[in-house]
């Protein structure tokens, strides 16, 4: 949950995969670093629909942004489908789980929703263990919790969060309070479930435009069959120097 710190004070390695996919120094554009002792990259030219990967979420001059992270293996075959002429469909996948409707996703573009809630099991007559979280909560959704039975809404007698690697959130319900019931009033009355309006903002070519999920993996893949074929080129003309 703490922000990240300001640029100047971030260095990170890359991993191999990122070194094949998302930097190639013949094709990236050099600036000076803040204090012009190094070199560093413009943008790294990412042969991977890296921003659909990751998500993104933020506002600027007005425009806000907000963009749900998707399945890797997903985007890799939907780029395949595009190279092939066939239909692209993209939706989703939220790395800690849960469950979601996206009926009303419109492809990510404003208007469009997305219910997001834990999954949740009964363990026992006295007993809800939240074994996955909504995408965009952590502990704000056991805050909610408590908040609800302050409120009235819901009848619990404490709440235990054993989170580790995996989420375990156990919610100890009150006396003669039936399971059933209380998971459908968490869902109604607490984080348990939310609404999240993706609003896909992103900058292509240099000015702010609103593009479907769909659309923004087609150009990712079309940036990537010409990053490769510069790369071939780069490559051809060094033999052809090499030859002559």
């Amino acid at each position: 949950g703490d922000r990240a710190a300001a640029a100047r004070y971030i260095e990170a390695r890359l991993s191999k995969f990122a070194l094949h996919i998302a930097f190639n120094a013949k094709t990236t554009k050099w600036l000076s670093s803040y204090d012009g002792r190094n070199k560093e990259p413009e943008n790294l030219p990412v042969k991977f629909p890296l921003l659909l990967a990751q998500g993104a979420e933020g506002i600027a001059v007005g425009l806000a942004c907000k963009i749900m992270p998707h399945n890797f293996i997903e985007l890799i075959e939907q780029s395949i489908n595009h190279l092939r002429g066939k239909k692209v469909t993209l939706l989703p996948d939220f790395p800690n789980g849960g469950m979601a409707d996206f009926s009303n996703y419109n492809d990510g573009l404003r208007g469009g929703k997305i219910r997001v809630r834990a999954k949740m099991i009964k363990r026992d007559s006295k007993t809800l263990v939240v074994t996955e979280v909504p995408y965009g909560t952590t502990t704000t959704m056991i805050e909610s919790i408590l908040k609800a039975n302050d409120k009235g809404k819901i009848k619990i007698r404490k709440v235990e969060d054993n989170t580790a690697a995996v989420a375990e959130v156990i919610i100890h319900l009150a006396p003669g309070v039936s399971p059933d019931k209380t998971m459908d009033a968490l869902y109604a009355f607490t984080d348990c479930e939310v609404s999240i309006s993706p609003n896909s903002s992103v900058i292509d070519g240099e000015h702010p435009r609103f593009m479907g999920m769909t659309e923004i993996l087609r150009s990712n893949t079309d940036n990537t069959v010409d990053l490769l074929r510069q790369e071939l080129e780069i490559r051809l003309e060094e033999l052809e120097r090499q030859w002559h």
